[in-house]
């Protein structure tokens, strides 16, 4: 597109709404109309073509352009950064056309203007200018640095008051963006403090340029020492300015930033938290400052006090944080039994508290929190009195309806959160005091009585424990034995943990914005606690009751009345609840189960039960046998007469050893109630069932397989029916389905008839898939999406390559986005579906692209020639192509001659073509995979390896040029070995090898082995010009010790710079997915899911963006490693993890650090 192109392009994206060839046929500029909001947001771009013209009638239509843009802005002034370069392009005066930054046009910002963050657009004004007009930005700072400079100019700057800081942003600004700048831009920077009007502005300037200069930053510690007033305010908002480093982790940023220039721990402590004294952190941060740096922390208790009692304060709403900061640190103190309690800025701090009345007024509702009135009276101590407040019960009844949750615990940062507006952070506050007994507290003293009486679960418990666990010295236990031992709380530990489980991981989906259980809003799941020797520990409540109160709370939940009311019908409650008593806790007594079982109406939490009885057949078959009787529900009844059968089918193998053990099988398990549901077979004219010896089969066998499927309500694939249909002749079987297809095909496919396609498709072969594949599209262009699923669904069950392959397919490329989500879903089913692991299902659906055994393929040109040409994959992992007539390697297939056949040459060519693209991708996906293996230990069965390596003339080449290991059940490695061209095995001293009965196999790791064994493994190699397609034997392995962890956290790496481009790289070799995108496509993570092991790792890093340049500079951060539960990740100390996975991992990473 060329410049003159662009010009239309720049009015189009503007705020002007006439045409360009009106507005260039006109200078008189109010007769263009304008749109109100007139942001131009192509400066950049605009200028850079702009100072690329050489034609410079062309250059004054640019011109043109900007003086619409700034017509009539010269009195306006708010947010004037825009038009400056603008202004000065066109009428080229420089300092009239900074009059767009005065502060007296700022008028909708006034107290921001001249705040560092205020100041930020003002900074990039004069680095365009110093870019696009350097000599007269240079005349222009050179010209205010001999003001700066010479005292006899205070006037001049005194007379500009405010807006003398304008030049001294032009100062730094070099000084921001010249690491060697010029001494005297620096030297003008430290005279400011002493020369210009206002101190605070200058500080807000300088703030921005503390990690530029040691000097500079030196200073600006001094003045701000011997101007306490400023302490508070100055580093909030450096605190505020610096969340922009890193908005996912603003913590993180500022900690980095603040370590990099040494800046004073008080400071950095107030820049850190008192932005977000609403916040957590907060609390547990003024808890760690005072036990590590107990002179800091008075030092700024001490700052907090006195801004108690200064006029800059005074009416003013920072004065209300000023006094919640105060009652948390007199809270620290408090619990901490510190004598440097300060008691009459306490006293006058708490009557901050008298704002929580306002959470029941309506007045106090907002658009991020609608709520109505809860109150008739405005007397905190009388809110929760019947007598006294005629709206208690709708009071009550709103604070304990969990849709409501999202008021209480919303993590949105500027929302409900803030203390104004959410009442579970008012309680932040109070509960900080809540062991101090003065009469200024008894108000409020009583109101969280109350909390504790009407809302125990939903409020008083979660805030008590969070507050107390992390803010003085008690230990979690401790915490909680203190409400259990309070008799006027009157507290049980049934309570307790029922307000753990309130809003427990998700179960409040509906009113959560929650990404995958990373961001859940409980806190109870990392508090941040001191153990005996006031060491700072992350616990959670669920793992402290289990720990020191097991048999109180198991005999909680052996209550049938509590499971019913409170466990049952939230179904991540009822899952956590199962995993941790029956996973990690060994818990041998299912009663448990069984009532959740019987109660529950949630399918995940159905099966989940389903799972854990029919493991256990041990213990749970009494009871099974006797509710397959006595159940009301008929789903109940059938799914434990369902698990009844497949424990007995256990003692007919995997398949019936004769008719007469089917035929017993049947007699039991045949119920003629079943059969209104195949009522329809009457009018089938359905073929003859046969046995497999040719004998005419019981009717009732194939009456049964299609009985149970009609039954199901989700499509899946059931083994009774697998073994019986074993028993049946497969072409009279088939045949009998398809007339059942037909019949249903003539009823225009009925919906209530659906589920023939399960038997159907699951006995199908590649040939009757073919034909039911395009009713997927079909259906779903015809408004039947619904149909059109569940045949993706059935179609998966079939379990063969093709069936795979097709649903595979449909992930990527679908008729409609439904059904692409429906495939997505039904891969990850899939591999349930058919009892395998997701992995193993991977294994089943690589293609071999029909090659031979000897790994060939040969394509023909037909015609009178009838030349042939034969496909091969080489070592190199590379498609060669052998003209079979020259026997001669060729680059590609050559063009058809008179003497071939054209349309099959084509063909040929063609079919080449894709082969090419599809075995590159396969390779590449499999050296993905098998890295992943190295990793992660995954094993195969000798038939499986059999099945993957050795009968995929692809996989086979794999198998070829890496080193395996067979490994005993206890995951001990026996014996490293080689798989062989001929089929057999060899030892590292190319001894022939048989494998061990029952041996598992997979990747040996170079931590197995010892040095000799590596070297003399990397020599057989060698020997044979073996290169191995990913870095196995060569791989750097570092194991992961303590001292690299904090907060169950890798942080060895954390503030390391590396390229962007290295990263990419590291995370498209190891299939790495990006984090979730922020604004403007910045991400600040990767994370790799290994659905072995399931656990999530993510590296995290201050951000990237798309299309970010290779060679630019990343910091790096931490490595976390979470356990994945039902989608739902748990952070979980590295050190726990696989050590083969969580140390190849860490060692991976530093590797690309080349340190």
């Amino acid at each position: 597109m060329n410049l003159e192109e662009k010009l239309a392009i720049y009015y189009q994206g503007s705020a002007i709404e006439d045409d360009m060839a009106k507005c260039e046929a006109t200078n008189d500029f109010s007769k263009i109309r304008r749109n109100s909001y007139d942001y131009f947001h192509y400066k950049e771009e605009f200028l850079k073509d702009y100072f690329s013209i050489e034609d410079e009638k062309l250059k004054k239509r640019y011109e043109h352009f900007m003086k619409i843009l700034i017509y009539g802005k010269d009195k306006e002034g708010e947010g004037g950064t825009r038009y400056v370069i603008f202004d000065y392009i066109v009428n080229r005066d420089f300092e009239k056309s900074l009059r767009y930054l005065v502060y007296g046009y700022e008028k909708r910002y006034k107290e921001q203007a001249r705040t560092l963050n205020g100041e930020t657009l003002i900074y990039t004004v004069f680095e365009d200018f110093n870019k696009y007009f350097s000599k007269e930005f240079q005349e222009y700072t050179d010209k205010y640095i001999d003001i700066i400079n010479n005292n006899d100019n205070k006037k001049i700057l005194k007379k500009m008051d405010r807006d003398a800081v304008i030049p001294l942003i032009a100062i730094c600004s070099v000084i921001k963006n010249n690491k060697e700048c010029d001494e005297k831009y620096i030297n003008a920077a430290i005279k400011s403090f002493d020369v210009l009007p206002n101190l605070y502005d200058t500080l807000n300037v300088i703030a921005a340029i503390l990690d530029k200069n040691e000097a500079i930053k030196n200073k600006f510690i001094e003045v701000l020492n011997k101007n306490e007033e400023y302490i508070i305010d100055i580093n909030i908002i450096l605190g505020y300015h610096l969340r922009s480093l890193d908005y996912n982790n603003p913590y993180k940023a500022r900690e980095k930033f603040f370590n990099a220039i040494n800046y004073p721990n008080d400071f950095a402590f107030i820049a850190q938290h008192f932005e977000d004294y609403f916040h957590y952190a907060f609390i547990y941060g003024a808890r760690d400052l005072y036990l590590n740096h107990k002179e800091d922390f008075y030092k700024i208790y001490n700052f907090v006090e006195n801004s108690l009692n200064s006029d800059r304060y005074n009416n003013n709403r920072n004065n209300d944080r000023n006094k919640r900061i105060f009652i948390v640190l007199s809270g620290v103190l408090l619990e901490h039994n510190d004598n440097n309690l300060d008691t009459n800025n306490l006293k006058k701090s708490i009557t901050v508290l008298e704002t929580i009345v306002n959470k029941f007024t309506k007045d106090n509702s907002n658009r991020y929190n609608p709520r109505p009135t809860f109150t008739t009276t405005e007397k905190i101590e009388e809110i929760f009195d019947k007598d006294k407040n005629k709206l208690f019960d709708t009071l009550i009844d709103y604070y304990t309806d969990k849709k409501n949750t999202y008021n209480l615990y919303s993590t949105y940062r500027w929302g409900n959160t803030l203390p104004e507006y959410c009442l579970s952070t008012e309680l932040y506050y109070l509960f900080s005091l809540f062991n101090y007994d003065i009469p200024e507290i008894k108000n409020y003293k009583k109101f969280a009585l109350d909390i504790f009486k009407y809302l125990p679960i939903q409020l008083g418990i979660r805030k008590y424990i969070e507050v107390q666990a992390s803010i003085g010295s008690k230990t979690l236990k401790e915490v909680i034995d203190s409400l259990l031992n309070n008799k006027e709380l009157n507290i049980t530990l049934k309570e307790i943990l029922l307000s753990y489980y309130f809003d427990y991981a998700g179960d409040l989906s509906n009113y959560y914005y929650d990404y995958g259980g990373k961001s859940l809003p409980t806190l109870y799941k990392e508090l941040r606690c001191v153990d005996e020797n006031n060491n700072v520990i992350i616990n959670s409540v669920k793992d402290e009751l289990l720990k020191s109160y097991f048999d109180e709370v198991v005999n909680i939940l052996n209550d049938d009345k509590f499971i019913k009311d409170n466990i049952a019908s939230n179904k991540n409650t009822a899952l956590d609840i199962l995993r941790t008593l029956y996973n990690k806790c060994h818990y041998n007594d299912y009663h448990l189960v069984y009532t959740i079982l019987e109660n529950t109406k949630r399918a995940e939490v159905k099966r989940h039960c389903i799972k854990v009885i029919s493991d256990n057949e041990a213990i749970t078959r009494p009871y099974v046998e006797k509710m397959s009787e006595k159940a009301r529900s008929s789903e109940l009844k059938g799914a434990l007469k369902n698990i009844i059968k497949n424990w007995n089918l256990k003692k007919y193998g995997d398949y019936f050893k004769s008719i007469d053990e089917a035929l017993e099988f049947i007699d039991t398990y045949y119920n003629t109630n079943y059969e209104k549901n195949i009522k329809f077979l009457d009018d089938v004219h359905l073929t003859k069932v046969l046995y497999n010896n040719g004998t005419l089969a019981d009717e009732r066998i194939f009456k049964y397989i299609i009985m149970e499927y009609m039954n199901l309500v989700e499509p899946a694939r059931l083994k009774d029916c697998d073994m019986l249909a074993e028993m049946l002749d497969t072409t009279s079987f088939t045949n009998a389905l398809e007339m059942l297809y037909i019949h249903w095909k003539d009823s225009n496919y009925e919906a209530t008839k659906k589920n023939i396609l399960i038997p159907y498709l699951i006995y199908s072969d590649d040939l009757k898939i073919d034909k039911v594949y395009p009713l997927i599209k079909e259906f779903a262009k015809g408004s039947r999406t619904v149909m059109a699923a569940f045949i993706v669904k059935c179609m998966a069950l079939n379990g063969k390559n093709y069936a795979l392959i097709l649903v595979d397919g449909l992930t990527r490329k679908s008729p409609t986005a439904k059904i692409k989500e429906v495939a997505i879903e039904t891969m990850e089913n899939a591999a349930y579906m058919l009892d395998m692991t997701a992995d193993e299902l991977s294994d089943r659906i690589i293609p071999n692209f029909g090659f031979s055994q000897k790994g060939e393929r040969v394509l023909n040109y037909g015609g009178e020639a009838r030349r042939t040409f034969t496909l091969s994959i080489d070592n190199n992992l590379e498609l060669t192509i052998t003209d079979n007539e020259k026997q001669k390697v060729i680059k590609s297939l050559p063009a058809p001659n008179s003497k071939d056949d054209k349309a099959e040459a084509d063909s040929a060519k063609k079919e080449c073509t894709t082969l090419k693209k599809e075995i590159k991708t396969l390779i590449q996906n499999q050296k993905i995979r098998l890295q992943k293996v190295l990793l992660n230990g995954r094993k195969w069965t000798y038939n499986n390896f059999k099945t993957v390596f050795v009968e995929n003339p692809i996989m086979n080449i794999f198998a070829l040029k890496l080193i395996w290991g067979a490994y005993d059940e206890n995951n001990n490695l026996i014996q490293s070995f080689r798989y062989m061209e001929d089929g057999t095995f060899n030892t590292v001293d190319e001894e022939e090898y048989t494998l061990p009965e029952n041996s598992l196999i997979t990747l040996v790791h170079p931590s197995e082995l010892d040095a000799d064994t590596i070297e003399k493994w990397k020599t057989q190699l060698s020997d044979y010009e073996i290169s191995q397609p990913i870095e196995q034997l060569n791989f750097k392995y570092e194991e992961i010790k303590e001292e690299d962890i904090k907060e169950d956290k890798i942080h060895s790496l954390d503030s390391k710079t590396i390229k962007a481009g290295v990263l990419m790289s590291l995370a498209t070799k190891y299939d790495m997915a990006r984090g979730e995108a922020m604004d403007g496509g910045t991400f600040c993570e990767y994370i790799l899911k290994d659905t072995y092991l399931n656990i999530a790792v993510h590296l995290s890093f201050d951000y990237m963006y798309f299309g970010m340049d290779a060679n630019e500079d990343i910091n790096f951060g931490d490595i976390e490693f979470c356990e994945i539960t039902d989608g739902i990740e748990t952070l979980i100390n590295p050190l726990k993890v696989n050590k083969r996975f969580a140390s190849s991992i860490y060692s991976i990473v530093k590797s690309v650090f080349g340190d």
